[in-house]
């Protein structure tokens, strides 16, 4: 039943060596230095009790989405910077200490032939493939930056979605905990019964069955309650940070009507972060596609060089100044290889562009009928939460009269109706976020109406 295990006797401590123990400071002091820079347990704790306004607050902190998003954008910005490093200038000193046998016929006999060279470079023109490079890293980059963009705005939603997870869980656990109790207290009754011969044994273990079932559920509930608090914590990048308490958000915005259908879809499908970064990468292909055409076009380039020599001869200038032009004869087929893998990217990119509207027609229609339903629902639910009420009012009345009376189940009635409501004025909130994703604006849930929409 209840037996706990008896301390062992603790080992008396060996004294430790000089070597030993300056091991362990070593040891302490290198986790010191290491461990703030691998764990994210210096960030600031999280408030109680913890608001939606303050959760959202911290959907621009370093997560791994968002630094992957902005790994993404940084590389783009590299790759723009290096196609137009491609006319930049260019500088190099070549230095060489050479020591020779000069010829029998040569004026100077000297045998140190050592010099030095500065040479300049610039790319003057290339008939088109610098301009194409550069507008393709642009482009690039412009969608690099919108796919960030929308990482952000996701990770919004998803701490939205998180944090009526917790709200959620702890009223089912409300509901399952009153279950309990008047699960117990009718056990407690039937086991009176019992003793005094008045009910059978079949009786007895259906009642405790019964019981034991609803502590199940009970336990269950409280371990959604963790696992809710759990995925808030991580999704807040605050790992082992479990709220306690949580404040209901304001519900407002549920009574917004949605905008039309057909001038959502326009809408959705012109300003959707996702398709506007699929256009402008596919920009990037079709430019990539002309730098491709062009890398086989003559070269134009402008190069000087300053000289020191230690040996001079009649071959050795001090300086020299001229144009180049570099006319490709033969790439042994890599420009064409170059503009097969361009157009197969960009028709890649444009089938994904025509998936992505497809699928977000697809979405806005979903998200729009549910708005609608969830609306109606929400009547139905006041209706039912209304009407628990006065029957708990009731009840309460009757059991204070001591007539007959189940005052437990009406409260597990009352407490159920409020999670139904709450499951759907949650879910409407977080359907009008998704939309706001969907539109390109600022996931919020408390800001009162968005762009677009009709009261």
């Amino acid at each position: 039943m209840g037996v706990f295990p008896l301390p062992r006797p603790q080992p008396r401590p060996r004294p430790r060596s000089a070597h030993r123990r300056v091991r362990s400071a070593w040891l302490a002091l290198s986790l010191a230095i290491c461990l703030p820079l691998r764990l994210p347990a210096e960030l600031p704790a999280l408030p109680e009790p913890l608001t939606l306004e303050y959760a959202l607050s911290l959907a621009d902190d370093p997560h791994p989405d968002l630094l992957a998003a902005a790994a993404d954008r940084d590389l783009a910005r590299a790759e723009r910077d290096l196609a137009a490093s491609i006319t930049g200038l260019t500088a190099s000193i070549n230095a060489e200490a050479k020591w020779i046998e000069p010829s029998e016929y040569a004026f100077d006999q000297s045998q140190n032939d050592s010099q030095a060279h500065l040479r300049v470079r610039k790319r003057l023109y290339d008939f088109g493939y610098t301009r194409a490079s550069v507008a393709a890293a642009d482009a690039l980059l412009d969608s690099r930056q919108l796919q960030y963009a929308d990482t952000r705005q996701q990770r919004r939603l998803d701490i939205l979605g998180r944090y009526f997870d917790v709200l959620l869980a702890d009223l089912a656990f409300r509901v399952q905990d009153e279950a309990m109790a008047i699960a117990f207290v009718r056990l407690d009754r039937i086991r009176d019964r019992h003793e005094l011969h008045q009910v059978s044994d079949v009786d007895l273990l259906a009642s405790e069955t019964r019981y034991e079932e609803t502590r199940s559920l009970r336990y269950r509930a409280q371990a959604g309650q963790r696992t809710a608090r759990v995925r808030l914590a991580e999704v807040l990048y605050r790992p082992g940070q479990l709220s306690n308490t949580l404040v209901e958000p304001d519900l407002s915005r549920i009574v917004l009507e949605p905008p039309p259908l057909d001038e959502l879809i326009t809408e959705v499908l012109q300003a959707n972060p996702r398709i506007q970064a699929l256009r402008a990468e596919a920009e990037s292909g079709r430019e990539r596609l002309q730098a491709a055409r062009a890398s086989d076009r003559p070269i134009l380039l402008g190069a000087a060089e300053v000289s020191e020599y230690v040996r001079e001869t009649g071959s050795t200038d001090p300086w020299s100044i001229g144009l180049q032009l570099e006319v490709p004869l033969y790439t042994g087929g890599r420009s064409g290889a170059e503009r097969a893998r361009a157009r197969a990217l960009l028709r890649r990119t444009e089938a994904d562009i025509a998936a992505a509207e497809l699928n977000l027609r697809q979405d806005v229609q979903a998200l729009w009928e549910e708005i609608n339903v969830l609306r109606a629902n929400r009547d139905e639910a006041r209706t039912r939460m209304e009407f628990r009420e006065l029957s708990l009012d009731r009840s309460r009345a009757l059991y204070e009269m001591e007539a007959e009376a189940d005052l437990g189940d009406a409260m597990v009635f009352s407490t159920e109706a409020r999670l139904r409501e709450a499951q759907l004025d949650y879910q409407l909130l977080l359907n009008w976020a998704r939309l706001d994703l969907l539109r390109g604006q600022t996931v919020a849930a408390l800001d009162g109406k968005p762009e677009g929409t009709s009261e």
